[in-house]
């Protein structure tokens, strides 16, 4: 008999299912919760992530709302604009947050290639 991909294997749907954004997630946050979550594999996110997640879209939100403050205040004047500490916060758990969800470059590359050697010959 001849061996199947893994491509034909059938999948449950609830190996193929992604994590839903909660209701109490409004607002444009919600929707870069929804493009970040369709623009990743189906199996990237687990419901463990959802609450990490949240708080990085909104960090997202709050980081383009106080970049677009600081357009329009300017960004110099006689004193630091208030928005940038509000902008430094964001980026950082941007950052951060996006490390730990596995969005960045570095971080996506991190996943363990599969060994040459056989598994009873690594123990």
């Amino acid at each position: 008999m001849p061996r199947r991909s893994s491509a034909a294997l059938p999948f449950s749907e609830a190996s193929t299912s992604r994590v839903k954004p909660p209701d109490d997630l409004t607002g444009d946050a919600r929707t870069v919760f929804v493009d970040l979550v369709l623009s990743t594999r189906p199996d990237h996110f687990q419901e463990s992530d959802v609450a990490t997640l949240c708080v990085f879209c909104e960090a997202v939100v709050l980081a383009k709302a106080a970049t677009a403050g600081l357009k329009a205040d300017g960004y110099v004047s006689a004193e630091p604009s208030g928005w940038l500490p509000i902008l430094q916060a964001a980026t950082r758990t941007v950052s951060t947050y996006g490390g730990m969800l596995r969005l960045k470059p570095a971080a996506r590359s991190m996943t363990p290639s599969p060994s040459s050697e056989p598994a009873d010959q690594r123990l």
